[in-house]
């Protein structure tokens, strides 16, 4: 039979628990009303004596995790993000935390870590709470928690307008950094609002892969999946420029050593400095890039090539101009007429 080896009593809202640990790696807890009456079951539980309160096994955040996990989510597609997106919320309320002390409140602090500080968008927010709801059904079916706290079934949440860097924006940021003489940053911010890129392809160029007298960039993919894989793009007069002013003297040299995480802080530092309406100061040079395609008028096939995402990813993108209308009314009255 496993022995004892540890007894530790800690608060929580309903009340004290010990949590116990056993010499097989097993753990349990046991309830108690007051600290009182916790110190005495932990000592009670370290020499053997026994109680008149039955042990009970504590269903926690971990264990809920683990049984989404093997029942329901592992053999599903797209089990990496749930995992992913799962493994959040555990962090947040932490593995050890008992089902049964989950509840509104916590999943509320959850959404508005996730929102204000990670910045998801309110489709991935209610994603991630999908999952905790998840795990409070396991409670039930595995861990035989009979009452939990009532969450809400879906959360209503403002969905927020994309946004994008306006020339003035650009501008008005670059006169700052050039200000504090951080052209590295300008060079870097200003390539990827001129060819939307992810930071990370920007992160596996070498300098063999820009080819100066055609005027291209080669980016890579380190996994090819079902959008695009490598590609091939013409540089833009002012990214041709930026990229001539960053290239290494060795060609194996990495193009753009700088970490996203640096250029971010300078970005957002540029951002409080100059005024500018709050904005993901590297995600969203991407949608400035894809934005701008779409105002020009290109398709969502052409803006998904250049970008290197699915079709589908690139409608927001694509807005047909109002002076288009009369065209397409012009061309369904002829067919009336004709027929």
């Amino acid at each position: 039979m496993a022995e004892i080896i540890s007894a530790n009593i800690s608060q929580r809202k309903t009340g004290w628990v010990v949590n116990v640990t056993y010499d097989n790696g097993k753990r349990s807890q046991l309830s108690a009303k007051t600290r009182k009456e916790a110190s005495q079951r932990a000592a009670e539980a370290l020499s053997g004596t026994t109680t008149t309160h039955p042990q009970r096994l504590i269903y926690t955040v971990r264990d809920a995790f683990e049984d989404a996990w093997k029942y329901e989510w592992q053999y599903q597609a797209g089990s990496k993000t749930t995992r992913l997106y799962a493994e959040q919320g555990v962090a947040f309320l932490g593995a050890d935390t008992p089902m049964e002390d989950v509840d509104a409140g916590d999943v509320m602090d959850f959404t508005h870590h996730l929102k204000e500080v990670r910045n998801n968008s309110p489709g991935t927010i209610n994603s991630k709470y999908s999952k905790i709801r998840v795990m409070q059904q396991m409670a039930i079916l595995h861990g035989k928690v009979r009452n939990l706290p009532v969450l809400p079934k879906n959360l209503k949440l403002n969905n927020h307008r994309q946004r994008y860097w306006k020339d003035f924006e650009i501008k008005k940021a670059c006169q700052y950094l050039e200000k504090i003489g951080r052209q590295d940053v300008i060079r870097y911010f200003l390539f990827l609002t001129e060819m939307g890129c992810r930071p990370v392809e920007m992160e596996r160029n070498k300098a063999s892969d820009y080819d100066f007298k055609k005027g291209t960039v080669t980016f890579f993919k380190k996994i090819n999946d079902n959008k695009t894989g490598n590609r091939t793009l013409p540089m833009t007069p002012l990214a041709l420029d930026m990229a001539k002013q960053q290239l290494p003297p060795v060609k194996t040299a990495r193009m753009w050593p700088q970490k996203i995480s640096a250029m971010a802080y300078q970005l957002e530092r540029a951002v409080d400095f100059c005024g500018i309406e709050k904005i993901r100061v590297i995600k969203d040079t991407r949608h400035t890039c894809g934005t701008r395609l779409g105002m020009l008028g290109k398709s969502e096939l052409q803006i998904s090539s250049w970008l290197g995402n699915s079709p589908a990813m690139c409608k927001r993108y694509v807005h047909m101009p109002h002076d288009q209308h009369g065209e397409c009314y012009e061309a369904l009255t002829k067919l009336r007429v004709a027929a």
